[in-house]
């Protein structure tokens, strides 16, 4: 059978074909194990497909070798460009599948943006996190008192297994400048939004906010850490 199947230089390349295009299709899935078998699989036979052309060439069957070396790069390069569009837009991570949120630690849940006025006196005026747009999606609201010039940012970690989330992003979309000369509270309020990209919409797990404050010419330091039941955005 094998000898029948490798006779035809075209019967391995149109097997590989076949299973890249039914892999195409188990991308649909949205499953882990789906995911990493589609996305290695068809490069399998690539590989298998691509040495059977070398031996037809070591073998001086040039013109069966080169046309299957061809047809096999060809056909990889297309799989391989389908595949990274694909997964540039793929909706899901799996990042949150299995992370349970820790029953011995207390953690607060965001507020909705337009509760903010009725359910603020209830909470502590010290760090205040806000549900925005879309799941995943972030602001906050810093009470400081007296503090130098610098600027405030978040780290935010998956509390049980301490990964720190979206680094350079939260890092960067989270700067608030301050400054408060007196010794009144005062608010700060980051005018746009934030993004925790791990994880999918519908899966809670629970982080550890912590606010890091860099004054001007002076080494950053953490001011407040507060644990939350957030959630990832869907791409």
């Amino acid at each position: 059978m094998w000898k029948v199947f490798n006779n035809n230089w075209y019967n391995s390349v149109l097997v590989s074909a076949l299973v890249a295009f039914f892999c195409f299709f188990g991308l649909s899935l949205f499953n882990r194990y789906t995911l990493y078998i589609c996305c290695f699989l068809p490069f399998i036979f690539f590989l298998i497909t691509l040495v059977q052309g070398i031996i037809r060439i070591v073998k001086k069957d040039y013109l069966k070798g080169i046309l299957q070396i061809v047809s096999t790069g060809a056909l990889a390069a297309v799989t391989f460009s389908y595949f990274t569009f694909a997964l540039t837009f793929y909706p899901y991570d799996f990042f949150a599948e299995g992370l349970k949120i820790p029953e011995n630690i207390k953690f607060e849940k965001p507020l909705k943006l337009n509760d903010e006025k009725d359910k603020i006196s209830t909470y502590q005026k010290d760090f205040i996190l806000y549900d925005y747009f879309q799941p995943g999606m972030y602001k906050y609201d810093l009470f400081l008192h007296k503090i130098e010039k610098g600027k405030v940012y978040l780290k935010i970690f998956e509390i049980t297994k301490n990964q720190i989330l979206s680094e350079g992003n939260i890092k960067k979309n989270s700067q608030i400048e301050v400054e408060n000369k007196t010794g009144e509270l005062k608010r700060f309020e980051l005018k746009d939004h934030f993004t925790i990209y791990e994880g999918d919409w519908g899966q809670f797990y629970g982080g550890r906010i912590e606010v890091w404050f860099k004054p001007d010419n002076k080494p950053e330091r953490k001011l407040i850490t507060k644990n939350y039941i957030i959630q990832g955005w869907m791409r």
